[in-house]
């Protein structure tokens, strides 16, 4: 429709002499078509997001990429509005979503698809072979299914991540059921069968007795420190300590072989929030304990960098490294962990790593507004 009203107003003019022939806009970028996909995933590839360097993810870009082109080509002969996903000819069904990854990895996805397309058609514009009317409906267009599509991605991909809250919070609720009721409720149950016990054998036993109530009581006693244990570990993921302090403090189990640790801190932790510190430490942990438990590391670094409007860490060791592309095996969901807490904080985790070269984990965390400089 937008097409026909911009041919309609240019019905019956001459070309002007020297330029060439116009090009009906649905043909040039169908002719264009292979032309911006390949720099488009050559955009993909070159860009510093791990996730969009990704080879299957970028595969899956491009063929969205391919989608999006046909779509418009098909809006703009039919002159009519298209709704999203439609399929056209020659184009492979589109899955829900697209690829499922982070708004802001989607939205430099989608700048690169844009970009590619305005530089693919630069040279017809200035030769005039695509009037300035039916290039203005392209790019209307274009930009109009690329917005629906990185729109629909990111809803998608941020019901993900409830999902993921929502689940991670009753892993917990149930962790801490499973403590209290093999930490304290055995010991309590146990302890009140021997109160009864001391009842029944006061009577005739009193030695008995006697005896069985100084056992209950250490149970009892048992079972207040048990409780103590999970109330500490409840209390420290709630009050607000130092990195560099809980960093250290998770190594005191790691063992007599465990490898040189050295954590450094910099700049003011006051400008993290609390939420923030939290998952930042739990992001930061997972690595410290994968490269000092799984890495046969030597030696594993730490270092973590606060400064207005962001934070940064990494941890890197020179342990055996493993292959990062590959998927991780069954049941490994660490780094699929620490991505996602960083992502619900709207940053990222890249994590760098070949056989026999060690690891680097990579973590960058905005942070909302400026530092309070009157805060006490």
């Amino acid at each position: 429709m937008a097409e026909r009203a911009a041919r309609a107003g240019h019905a019956g003019r001459a070309e002007p002499a020297g330029h060439a022939p116009r090009v009906p806009a649905a043909q040039l970028l169908e002719s264009r078509t292979d032309e911006v996909l390949a720099a488009y995933e050559a955009a993909l590839r070159s860009t510093e997001s791990s996730l969009l360097r990704d080879e299957q993810l970028a595969r899956r870009y491009v063929a969205e990429a391919r989608r999006i082109l046909a779509h418009v080509v098909a809006e703009l002969r039919s002159g009519t509005y298209l709704p999203a996903g439609t399929e056209t000819l020659g184009s492979p069904p589109e899955p829900p979503g697209g690829p499922r990854t982070h708004p802001v990895e989607s939205g430099r996805a989608a700048t690169a698809l844009f970009d590619a397309v305005v530089v693919a058609l630069l040279g017809d514009l200035s030769a005039a072979r695509l009037r300035d009317a039916d290039a203005a409906v392209l790019f209307s267009l274009l930009h109009r299914q690329v917005l629906a599509r990185h729109t629909a991605r990111a809803v998608a991909h941020i019901g993900y991540l409830l999902e993921r809250v929502h689940s991670a919070h009753n892993d917990e609720r149930r962790r801490i059921a499973r403590e209290l009721h093999d930490e304290v409720a055995g010991h309590l149950g146990s302890a009140l069968n021997g109160f009864e016990l001391h009842d029944l054998y006061l009577p005739d036993r009193p030695e008995l007795a006697r005896e069985k109530l100084g056992a209950a009581r250490e149970t009892v006693r048992g079972s207040l420190g048990a409780l103590r244990d999970v109330m500490g570990g409840l209390r420290r993921q709630i009050d607000a300590e130092p990195l560099r302090a809980a960093l250290l403090r998770d190594l005191e189990d790691a063992g007599e072989h465990a490898p040189d640790v050295r954590v450094s801190v910099t700049g003011d932790e006051s400008w993290v929030p609390a939420v923030t510190s939290d998952e930042l430490l739990l992001i930061l942990r997972e690595a410290q304990r994968n490269a000092v438990r799984h890495a046969r590391a030597r030696l594993v670094r730490v270092a973590v960098h606060v400064a207005p409007g962001e934070v940064r860490g990494s941890v890197e060791d020179d342990g055996v490294g493993f292959d990062a592309t590959a998927a991780p095996p069954r049941g490994h969901g660490g780094m699929l962990s620490m991505r996602e807490r960083a992502e619900l904080l709207g940053g990222s985790v890249t994590v760098e790593s070949r056989p026999g070269c060690g690891t680097r984990v990579l973590v960058f965390i905005p942070l909302e507004g400026e530092p309070d400089d009157d805060r006490p």
